[in-house]
This record gives C-alpha cells, structure tokens and sequence, in this order.
C-alpha cells in the first residue's frame, strides 16, 4: 500500500490496534487516544506495530524516530508513517 491519504493510514492503524493490541473491547479507540498513557502500546507493541508498518506501507521506521512522542497517539503515528512516505517517494 503506497502511503498517500493521511485518512486512510489513520482508519488502518485504527484497525490494527484495535485489533491486535486492544484488550478491552469497551474502550472506544479515537486517533487522539493515549496509547502509552493508557498502556495500549508498550514496547513489544510497539515493535510489532512497527513491523506492521514496515509490511502495510512499505516504510521503515528508523531506529532514531522511535521516539515516544512519535508514538503517543494514532495522529501522531500517521504523521510518522507521512513523513516517512515522503522521504521515501
């Protein structure tokens, strides 16, 4: 999948996550929900989220962009995930 539409990399992680990380299914899951603050990402799942961008969007996170800032919420992964689309194209 070639990264283009910020909306659709947002619904996609959305998925993800909710998907594969959520363990309560009754917390309602927004792209501005704390992940780390709220314990849904930790650093396994980050890592594995991390794989999983590499294989949907065909982007590699570096190493010095796995930063918590970039990670706090599905926002600021999607900027991440943007950011690094561009560089790539």
């Amino acid at each position: 999948m070639r990264v283009t539409d910020r909306e659709v990399v947002v619904k996609d992680l959305t998925q993800y996550i909710q998907e594969h990380m959520l363990n309560d299914e009754s917390v309602e899951l927004t792209a501005e929900t704390p992940l780390l603050e709220w314990g849904i990402l930790n650093s396994v799942g980050t890592a594995r989220l991390v794989g999983y961008i590499r294989n949907q969007f065909d982007i590699r996170v570096p190493p010095g962009q796995m930063i918590r800032q970039n990670f706090q919420d599905i926002n600021r992964i999607a900027d991440l995930v943007g950011s690094l689309g561009e560089t790539k194209a």
